[in-house]
């Protein structure tokens, strides 16, 4: 039995049967230009402009706007801030002397992928910013941990590296456990093959690191997508991860491995092909599984700023009004570009609420019908596309029977698009008390998203 306020339909875990529906994935929407692009002294170089959000964006506490914690290649973390997380502004913030002033926006750490989340469980006011990045202490290389008191005044904690490197990460918290997760890169044969693969290290304390072990690895899929298109074989760069909808999510970097790059220049890397951001999906954060739909979440294109490589994604969404946002690194070229074509700049992604995946049915018809359920409210709601066509509910109780008066004749049919639809039935509005029940969604020409219960 589950106690429950709502679901999305990224896995079957909460469906009893479904008919005549297919799961989709979606795709963002993107802005027509990038959010941050390398425009300071201290981000630009000789035909250079890359800026990076192997990093954070968050909600402000104190000022209630949006702020980011991104970097500047090699190892330079900055910080900017931005009211309506579109527009971002460079805070002098004097912490750091740059070719001899302070009026910067760069904070006093050195870090690749700079990941930060806010813990505001630790007794000790000066460790409520963690970070985790790749750096080098005292010779030795490796991903390494840091704590600041406001996200500004970063010290790098003892006993560092925490971890063997890579270069890439992504810092998360579960926050039924409050165990800290590491997702990094590391590069290991795999299927015969030298790979980047995703490995993950949990931790109570920042300090001591589980052993890692592998997260989330390509398969033979994945590969033969990559040779159909010409290229060699698959790779996963790196990937976030975060609580969402009861669950977890991840988004990783499927990097579709072509071989050497068929030109030299300054700024390169020895492999080339392009990469892309697909979704994946966990009930606990530990096991992860492939979505059914592995359509691109982040596709490269239709602009100009990332039809080549989505190198790096921001470690968790932020929910705005009725969308999802992330943000997320935007490469010009394919990974082997050189500059000065190859262009790093910062973008934002959007999704509807709780729009990674639907449902969908086409004019014949779909059935998903949930497991039993304890609603944790009185009323029932769905996210969902029915403009074309319709969706209506019926419920049942534990053993599949239809409870009277919630059929599905009695229910008034939704035919809008909205992420927030209350459903109604013809003598009753509120879901019955105090009873496990069912939920039987129909849909025509219609697709589902998301229930909820409140």
């Amino acid at each position: 039995m589950n106690g429950a306020e709502g679901g999305i339909f990224v896995d079957d875990l909460m469906i009893s049967r479904r008919e005549g529906v297919v799961r989709k994935v979606h795709s963002c929407r993107k802005l027509a230009q990038p959010v941050l692009a390398a425009e300071a002294d201290w981000e630009v170089g000789a035909d250079d402009h890359r800026l990076y959000v192997y990093g954070t964006v968050l909600r402000d506490p104190e000022r209630g706007g949006f702020c980011m914690w991104y970097m500047r290649f090699p190892n330079r973390v900055l910080y900017a801030t931005s009211d309506d997380g579109i527009h971002w502004e460079r805070p002098n913030l004097g912490l750091v002397d740059f070719q001899g002033t302070k009026e910067n926006n760069i904070l006093p750490i050195r870090l690749h992928s700079p990941s930060v989340v806010v813990d505001p469980d630790d007794p000790d006011a000066e460790r409520r910013y963690k970070m985790l990045g790749y750096g080098e202490v005292d010779g030795t290389r490796g991903y390494c941990v840091a704590h600041s008191p406001d996200g500004l005044r970063w010290e790098l904690d003892d006993g560092n590296p925490v971890l063997e490197g890579g270069d890439t990460c992504t810092l998360s918290r579960d926050p039924q456990t409050g165990e800290f997760l590491a997702f990094h890169k590391l590069t290991r044969e795999y299927r015969g093959r030298r790979r980047r693969l995703v490995y993950l290290a949990t931790s109570g304390d920042m300090l001591n690191w589980s052993e890692p072990r592998l997260a989330m690895a390509p398969d033979e899929i994945d590969d033969e997508q990559v040779r159909a298109e010409g290229g060699i074989a698959s790779e996963f760069y790196n990937m976030s991860s975060f609580p969402y909808g009861g669950q977890w999510l991840g988004l990783v970097t499927h990097f579709r491995y072509a071989g050497k790059p068929e030109e030299s220049g300054p700024g390169q890397s020895g492999d080339d092909g392009p990469i892309d951001v697909q979704l994946v999906h966990s009930r606990d954060g530990r096991t992860w599984s492939r979505c059914e739909d592995r359509s691109p979440v982040i596709p490269n294109g239709p602009h100009g700023y990332d039809a080549g490589c989505i190198l790096g994604v921001a470690n968790s969404p932020i929910v705005v009004d009725d969308e999802m946002w992330i943000y997320y690194s935007a490469i010009t070229t394919t990974h082997g570009g050189y500059l000065p074509k190859k262009e790093i700049s910062i973008a934002r992604a959007a999704w509807r609420l709780d729009g990674w995946v639907s449902l969908d049915a086409g004019p014949e018809g779909g059935m998903v019908e949930t497991v039993a359920l304890n609603p944790a409210g009185t009323g029932l709601s769905v996210n969902a596309d029915a403009a074309r066509g319709k969706l209506r509910v019926e419920l049942l109780d534990e053993e599949g029977v239809v409870l009277p008066g919630y059929g599905v004749e009695a229910c008034e049919p939704l035919r809008e698009d909205g992420v927030r639809q209350a459903l109604r039935w013809k003598e009753r509005e509120e879901l019955p008390p105090a009873r496990p029940i069912r939920l039987r969604f129909l849909l025509e020409n219609a697709r589902l998203f998301s229930w909820d219960c409140e």
